[in-house]
């Protein structure tokens, strides 16, 4: 269950939780619909539709992507039929999955649509590697691990393998204990 804004504000951070769209895929055949997240919802259709015998159909779909499919199926986890599949009986499962969505946001447990547009235009942190890259090529000398943890902060147990991980694949080197940037290859 959910027990606070805490965790939805928590992956705020984590702009790839919101990647992709929620769908609701179902049939005119059958009362259960599937609630699922993909960047590509019409391919996600012709997936599901090859093993159904009915006539499938995307009912609506929401920017969110899993971060929204994981608090909508919790929300509506009483309709649950198997999986991702729900089924809510007579009642129409756009307006639930609707209501479900604006009841999360009145909430404060899923951002506004001013909010995760503005939170999936915010500029992309950069990753470890290229915190560690970054530094290597900013700094004059090569770095000792202690240094460049300090640098990008993180600490020196979580960076090593990270370090070794990327000497592995010929983008730095170490000299006794030193790291710098490996030489770029010319083409």
């Amino acid at each position: 269950m959910i027990s606070g804004g805490g965790e939805v504000r928590q992956r705020r951070a984590d702009k790839g939780a919101f990647d992709g769209r929620l769908y609701v895929i179902g049939s005119v055949a059958d009362r259960r619909v599937k609630i699922g997240t993909s960047r590509d919802p019409e391919g996600r259709l012709a997936e599901l539709q090859i093993g159904n015998p009915h006539p499938l159909r995307i009912l609506i779909t929401f920017a969110g992507g899993g971060a929204l499919e994981r608090l909508v199926h919790d929300r509506l986890h009483r309709f649950r039929a198997c999986g991702e599949w729900f089924d809510f009986g007579e009642a129409n499962p756009v307006i639930m999955v609707e209501d479900a969505i604006r009841n999360l946001r009145e909430s404060g447990f899923f951002p506004s649509e001013e909010e995760l547009e503005a939170l999936l235009l915010a500029p992309k942190e950069p990753t470890v590697k290229e915190r560690i890259l970054a530094a290597l090529k900013a700094h004059e000398s090569p770095m000792t691990l202690d240094q460049l943890a300090v640098s990008i902060g993180i600490i020196g147990s979580r960076l090593s393998p990270r370090l070794t991980a990327l000497k592995r694949k010929g983008h730095v080197t170490n000299s006794g204990g030193l790291w710098s940037l490996a030489n770029e290859k010319e083409e």
